[in-house]
């Protein structure tokens, strides 16, 4: 009886040599069981990995992030959305605009493209589904042309972060697309042309025939004389060479440069030129940029010489302009952001500004440097022109038809350029 109470006596006071645990002991290890079991409960559960990660459904739209323009880091982003294009190039679609508001009231439609004569150079597309699509083309092609078209329209459709409209339209890749009312993709036009749309021209893809390269070759070249002349370096000079083409513009020019010291100019043949080993008038577009001043004239219509001689830190001397390209109400031709000099359309008054401009050495190199920063450094980049053609193909649909994927038949209507380019023609026997 007394070992019993002994052992209950021991148990109460804590004095037993086998130490069982108290209440106090097994209340906190209960309170941090439960705590554990919370963590566990509402811990971060791993997601399953998809590729490519699941679109949200119905995200809300993102706010637009207010960028500057920085032409290091954006000149070669293709993947800028609508909103971003806005932001980065505000005065680059003057002439999409300008097709839009003539065709708001008289909306271009199928028959009226069905009306276009295929002259050489002529091509019908269709856009759908971010595809492009071959439906008609000219059995006469001019050089290239057509290809470096299709090439950049296609590279304008796959880097799109947003989804384009259904167009279908024609686009001529001749020098002159004037002629008939019918609405046209041109690479110019004249100011009483309103019915054409002006795309960009074929150059911006590449140029090869007479060895002008793709247009970021240019670019990358022009830089590079760029960076080994200063200003002060530079040949100070007017620069001119082309074929006659028996154009009265060009004859003018190299009638009014003739016994000037100040110039450079002159007429070759390119079949002459093009076979010599040594001593060739032909210049690369970078050995322009080695003289201070270039001279510009319009060819058959258009030239598409002045994109390029643009890349240089040089001053554009040229006649007024009859033929507009897509980007031409960008130069100014007075004023503090003046970036080429404008004479007479006969070059009737080109000795007077040629010594105004060599006597004003400072203000020459301000003109060139806002040409670099307006056009090369800007709104002639591989975003801008990017972001040109998918504002033409909204501005389009937004007054156009929405075009038929299939045929009567049930027939696809189109050959995907993939095959097109490769081909080179829209039907052809297995081989």
């Amino acid at each position: 009886m007394k070992a019993a109470l002994s052992r209950v006596e021991a148990f109460m006071t804590g004095s037993t040599n086998r130490r069982r645990p108290g209440i106090f002991y097994a209340a906190p290890a209960f309170g941090l069981s439960l705590l554990f079991l919370w963590f566990w409960i509402n811990r971060p559960h791993e997601q399953p990995v998809f590729y490519p990660p699941p679109r949200p459904v119905n995200a809300p739209e993102q706010e637009v992030v207010k960028e500057d323009w920085d032409f290091v880091r954006d000149a070669r982003n293709l993947l800028m959305t609508d909103a971003r294009c806005d932001e980065a190039f505000p005065e680059l679609y003057k002439e999409i605009n300008r097709a839009v508001e003539v065709r708001k009231g008289d909306h271009v439609t199928s028959k009226e493209l069905d009306k276009i004569m295929k002259v050489p150079g002529y091509m019908r597309v269709m856009i759908y589904d971010q595809q492009l699509y071959i439906l008609d083309v000219a059995e006469v092609a001019i050089n290239l042309r057509e290809q470096a078209t299709l090439h950049a329209i296609h590279r304008a459709l796959i880097t799109s972060p947003e989804p384009l409209p259904n167009i279908e339209f024609v686009f001529m890749s001749d020098d002159i697309a004037a002629g008939t009312p019918e609405a046209k993709w041109a690479y110019s036009r004249q100011s009483n042309e309103t019915a054409n749309w002006l795309m960009p021209d074929f150059g911006y893809w590449s140029w090869p025939e007479p060895k002008i390269g793709s247009y970021l070759e240019v670019q990358m070249k022009a830089t590079a004389m760029d960076a080994k002349l200063s200003w002060k370096k530079k040949t100070n000079k007017l620069l001119w060479r082309g074929a006659s083409m028996e154009l009265l513009v060009r004859e003018q020019l190299v009638n009014a440069s003739r016994g000037h010291e100040w110039a450079d100019v002159k007429i070759f043949s390119w079949e002459e030129e093009g076979a010599k080993d040594s001593n060739s008038e032909i210049l690369t577009m970078d050995q322009h940029c080695a003289y201070k001043y270039v001279a510009h004239t319009e060819g058959v219509s258009y030239s598409a010489r002045l994109q390029n001689l643009q890349n240089c830190n040089s001053v554009i001397v040229s006649h007024k302009l009859r033929w507009l390209q897509h980007h031409h109400h960008l130069m100014v031709s007075s004023g503090p952001n003046q970036n080429f000099v404008e004479v007479d359309a006969d070059f009737g008054n080109l000795a007077e500004t040629m010594e105004g401009l060599l006597a004003r050495d400072e203000e020459s190199e301000r003109i060139a440097r806002n040409s670099v920063r307006v056009f090369k450094e800007h709104y002639l980049t591989p975003a801008a022109e990017t972001c040109y053609w998918r504002k033409l193909v909204r501005g389009y649909a937004s007054v156009s038809f929405e075009p038929e994927f299939f045929d009567s038949k049930g027939a696809w209507r189109g050959l995907p350029v993939e095959s097109y380019v490769l081909e080179r023609k829209l039907t052809w026997k297995p081989h």
